[in-house]
């Protein structure tokens, strides 16, 4: 999806990376088990900080000039959309990954921010990871480089 938006704006896909994914996995796994959602972890790390602790730094030379550092965009939501009880008993309208994946990069696209992410030039690679906490709520990290 998020591709498919990148190329709606004339931009080349961006691939993938599995070092990036383990980071976005990593990140999504301790919100989800840690009950928080930011970009920052409860230690105080930034995207760019979590790649540094696993050896991973995202440097990009332009001649003279040069940039550092991951870029982020987080999500959460549910893996269900409604809960209705018949006798006491919880029915769940639960979400598909499509609806799950749908709602993130809407979200995603909808933000100034996370938007601009998205649409960088010079961002080439991408992973995404993605957890489920014990309350149905479901945490997706995409990390960018």
């Amino acid at each position: 999806m998020i591709n498919a938006e990148r190329n709606k704006n004339g931009l080349g896909p961006l691939a993938f990376d599995s070092k990036i994914a383990s980071i976005a996995q990593n990140h999504s796994v301790d919100m989800a088990l840690n009950d928080y959602f930011a970009h920052d972890n409860l230690q105080g790390l930034d995207p760019t900080d979590r790649g540094a602790t696993v050896g991973y730094d995202c440097i990009k030379r332009y001649g003279t000039r040069y940039t550092f550092g991951l870029a982020e965009n987080i999500h959460q939501g549910w893996l269900y959309s409604s809960t209705t009880y018949f006798n006491g008993v919880p029915i769940r309208d639960w979400n598909s990954q499509e609806e799950i994946a749908t709602a993130a990069a809407t979200g995603w696209m909808n933000s100034h921010g996370h938007r601009e992410n998205i649409l960088t030039d010079t961002y080439d690679r991408t992973g995404v990871g993605v957890a489920i906490a014990e309350d149905g709520k479901v945490y997706i990290t995409q990390d960018f480089c």
